[in-house]
């Protein structure tokens, strides 16, 4: 498994969006993939330094990942402008980069956005634009405030993360979420189309989930793509002769992501003991 507690060697960036730019840290990795990780709500003090963003970049980026989390330019208002934030990075990762560690190169032709709480729409509705974006992840997606944090254009952003016929997705999300019941969970998980993974992990509430997630993408990929994380990351599966990741439609047991159950068959949560810390609580 990818270590999740390995430091990595990030520089700082300003990040052009339209006239205005984003500040991020970067780690440039060896691989075709890129993996942009996005924070909780910017107005309760939310940023790329939540240890949800920091431990999907350890954890892609041991792997050999290029990795870039960010601040968005403002969490207040529709989450439009965040929207925008995120398809400027993925610009920046896939079109040549006058960064020095890029060297004039393009540092990704391939990206994975992952999102967490505010992030998570936020990512998943950037993806549905961004052609490069192959596949996204929603840690924690806060349904039962979306009509606040995105001042009712939670829906849009959620009809947006729905165009994503073919793209690998995966949902997490606590039984002890503050922000996101089950009964929400299932119901926006229905509205996706497959490939989806769903993972209910048990006891873990909104602000724990990041001590999961190394376990989580590990098995996640393994799953989807049937091989290692490390092997994924380098771009094994681009090359595969079968196809990288299941069709839709297809029976077969990877190609079968779990269906939103109706509440009498809500699938059966992880056991993975909870985090014996919590940080700040931003949705």
């Amino acid at each position: 498994m990818a270590l999740a507690g390995r430091d990595l060697q990030e520089a700082f960036h300003r990040i052009p969006v339209g006239s205005s730019s984003v500040d991020a840290q970067v780690h440039v990795g060896g691989g075709p993939i890129a993996v942009i990780a996005l924070h909780p709500w910017g107005p309760l003090g939310g940023s790329m330094d939540d240890p949800h963003p920091r431990t999907v970049c350890r954890v892609f980026g041991s792997a050999g990942c290029t990795t870039v989390r960010l601040n968005f330019r403002s969490g207040i208002g529709s989450g439009n402008g965040s929207v925008e934030d995120v398809k400027a990075v993925a610009a920046w990762l896939t079109q040549p980069n006058s960064a020095p560690e890029a060297r004039g190169r393009v540092l990704a032709s391939k990206v994975l956005i992952v999102g967490y709480s505010y992030g998570s729409l936020i990512g998943a509705a950037a993806a549905a634009d961004i052609p490069q974006a192959f596949s996204y992840v929603a840690i924690g997606p806060p349904l039962d405030y979306s009509w606040a944090l995105y001042v009712w254009n939670g829906q849009t952003l959620r009809a947006k993360a729905a165009e994503s016929e073919g793209k690998p997705k995966l949902l997490l999300v606590g039984t002890k979420d503050q922000f996101c019941s089950l009964k929400s969970f299932e119901g926006f998980a229905s509205t996706l189309p497959n490939p989806k993974e769903m993972q209910v992990i048990k006891d873990a509430d909104h602000f724990s989930l990041f001590s999961h997630l190394n376990q989580a993408f590990n098995e996640w990929v393994n799953r989807t793509w049937k091989m290692s994380l490390q092997d994924w990351a380098r771009g094994a599966w681009l090359h595969a002769e079968a196809v990288p990741f299941p069709r839709p439609h297809a029976q077969s047991p990877q190609a079968s992501p779990k269906k939103a159950p109706s509440p009498s068959s809500r699938p059966s949560p992880s056991s993975r003991p909870s985090p014996s810390s919590r940080p700040d609580r931003t949705p």
